[in-house]
């Protein structure tokens, strides 16, 4: 199915096909993810630029809706981009220990509090799944 989409007319149109590139290609945006999250955006090898983050997210949601549709999880997939629009939970984590450590925590106790937020975020919706 993915080879059919990439072969026909649009797929070409809309320059979406499978392309082999170099790993050390790979391994910078998988650097910009790890040193810039999705606020700075990642390369698109195919135009040769820094892309919004946004966009690609965008563009990988359309390219796989299909997929999505047959699985029935168009709405999980949709809830990528209320992570992109609302951060992850890595970023809440490290708001929560700096704002507790501005506030005069020591980081232990700031760190407590951090896994605190876990557990309740961990729990908050097992009653409704038991």
């Amino acid at each position: 199915r993915w080879a059919r989409r990439f072969d026909d007319s649009n797929g070409r149109r809309d320059n979406q096909r499978w392309r082999m590139y170099s790993s050390m290609l790979i391994s910078e945006n998988r650097w910009r993810a790890m040193r810039y999250s999705y606020h700075e955006g990642m390369i698109d090898f195919a135009k040769g630029e820094v892309v919004p983050f946004n966009d690609l997210l965008e563009e990988l949601i359309d390219f796989i809706r299909e997929d999505a549709e047959a699985l029935d999880c168009v709405e999980e997939i949709r809830g990528l981009k209320d992570i992109l629009a609302n951060g992850n939970s890595a970023q809440r984590q490290i708001e929560i220990f700096e704002s507790q450590t501005a506030a005069g925590k020591s980081e232990s106790d700031a760190l407590t509090d951090v896994v605190d937020w876990l557990i309740q975020e961990t729990v908050r919706d097992c009653d409704s799944v038991i």
